[in-house]
């Protein structure tokens, strides 16, 4: 992963993408960056995508709904994106169920969703902190990724969420 201001590329063509990996990386010298770099440019099923999120005002349009990443993609990075879409997909679901089949009711339901959604697609530090900006931040992110610290961290960060999640509605009633 690298950091930049956003690329002017084509979305097919793999040769593009391995000349800007290849440029991205080509001076480094640490630690194993050169085989790993000659091998992921080697390699035939090279893949290389953009960081993104999807920020949509409605996630639906007519009797259309759109859930998961397709209407609300938290980011790669995020660590997000299978809860989103099982709780989306919840969401949906039940709220259909509720609304009597009624999709503009449902809709409009399935909205509250959102404030889940707004929260995951919050970049946090665990994103920062991955891709710094600069050497004192890679420098940073290396001390404090070697820290024991880091399996606590993740821990209370755990049982924060857990602590401040709130409950699904229960839509067996309206089955």
């Amino acid at each position: 992963m690298f950091r930049s201001a956003p690329l002017d590329y084509d979305p097919r063509d793999v040769g593009e993408h391995k000349r800007l990996i290849g440029k991205m990386f080509g001076d480094e010298e640490s630690w194993r960056t050169r085989e790993l770099l000659d091998s992921a440019l080697a390699d035939p099923e090279f893949y290389f995508d953009a960081l993104g999120q999807v920020r949509m005002h409605s996630w639906s349009n007519g009797r259309v709904a759109l859930v998961g990443d397709a209407a609300w993609c938290a980011s790669p990075a995020s660590g997000a994106g299978a809860e989103l879409a099982m709780v989306g997909a919840y969401r949906l679901a039940g709220e259909l169920a509720a609304a009597g089949g009624d999709h503009r009711v449902a809709f409009a339901h399935y909205d509250a969703h959102r404030a889940l959604v707004d929260k995951k697609q919050q970049i946090g530090p665990n994103v920062w902190l991955m891709v710094p900006k600069t050497e004192g931040g890679r420098c940073a992110r290396d001390i404090v990724a070697r820290l024991p610290l880091m399996k606590l961290a993740g821990m209370v960060e755990r049982r924060i969420q857990a602590r401040n999640a709130r409950a699904l509605p229960d839509y067996r009633r309206a089955a």
